[in-house]
């Protein structure tokens, strides 16, 4: 697995960038205000499918690849009892929606990817590439263009047709660093509006955009133009915690809103949907909420339950009305 790597900002000047790049093991995905950049997801064994907002469900086997644009809501659920790798690569720019259309990437259909492997290899090399720092976004852009070049070879011309060349509107990295991102629902926890705290707010932006990911704080701070100990020092200023505190928080509440929002789930779905090992996530949870995650799903469910009894009670005809209810 290779753990989701993010870039640093970009140059105003180039048509396309690599946004990130990273794989998981088969485990569930969560997205439902989609993500700031175009999504090419492989499938490398296992599969799933994709529950996609305005387009139903995609159904992704080994071998296959999926193009999503920025900012539709969507949701990943993978085979049961299977094993594999599902890759993400975000690549964003003014020219990522002509260019991904042009070579055919973005399809109403998943495509099969001939020489997939070596495909694969492509992507590990972009990966590495962030992983190691020894080059510039400029050279990293120019394999992400390769990148691709190679996928459009890969993929038959005979699949099903494209979608109309409509280019959605794409939230740039750089553009992101100049407003507050997403808002908290977490008290205190909202991106600080001092405009120049401009890579603290595109910091909160990226762990709010990523919890799901295996994403290391190193990343974030070099993706906000900031050391470590500086964006630390930042963070404990204006919200008295660390970084990686602030990042656990956020993962905790959203696991418990995930939870409320498919109270039939298990904790291990729930752990697994905010980039956290289960017994990590109950023990953490456990520390913010004061129970743990098990408990609040019981409780709620018998509540919910209870309410269901107690309308289905009241709205019930008397099947005798001379006699009283």
């Amino acid at each position: 697995m290779l753990a989701f790597r993010l870039t640093g900002r970009p140059d105003s000047r180039m048509p396309l960038y690599l946004y990130g790049v990273g794989t998981q093991e088969e485990k569930g995905l969560h997205r439902p205000d989609g993500f700031p950049v175009y999504q090419l997801f492989m499938a490398r064994g296992g599969g799933g499918r994709f529950n996609i907002a305005g387009r139903g469900v995609l159904v992704i086997g080994a071998g296959q690849l999926i193009a999503l644009e920025p900012g539709i809501a969507h949701e990943y659920i993978p085979h049961p009892k299977t094993s594999g790798e599902l890759a993400c690569i975000g690549i964003g720019g003014e020219s990522a929606a002509s260019v991904l259309q042009a070579a055919g990437l973005v399809r109403r259909e998943p495509g099969t990817v001939t020489g997939f492997d070596v495909v694969w290899s492509r992507m590990t090399e972009l990966w590495k590439a962030l992983d190691q720092g020894k080059m510039s976004m400029w050279s990293i852009s120019a394999l992400v263009y390769q990148f691709i070049l190679e996928l459009a070879q890969a993929m038959p011309q005979e699949a099903l047709p494209t979608f109309p060349v409509a280019a959605p509107e794409i939230r740039h990295l750089s553009k992101e660093a100049d407003s507050p991102g997403q808002e908290s629902s977490v008290s205190g926890m909202q991106p600080h509006p001092d405009a120049g705290q401009q890579g603290l707010n595109r910091a909160i932006a990226l762990m709010q955009a990523h919890y799901q990911d295996d994403l290391l704080f190193k990343h974030v701070a070099d993706a906000a133009g900031y050391s470590v100990q500086h964006l630390n020092r930042l963070f404990h200023q204006h919200y008295g915690v660390t970084g990686h505190q602030y990042m656990q928080r956020w993962r905790l509440h959203k696991g418990m809103e995930w939870l409320n929002e498919h109270p039939q789930a298990s904790v291990k779905e729930a752990a697994e949907n905010v980039g956290m090992e289960v017994n990590y996530f109950i023990r953490m949870y456990k520390r913010e909420f004061g129970e743990t995650p098990g408990k609040g799903v019981k409780q709620r469910n018998q509540l919910k339950l209870e309410q269901s009894l107690t309308l289905n009670t009241s709205t019930t005809p008397n099947p005798n009305p001379l006699v009283e209810g």
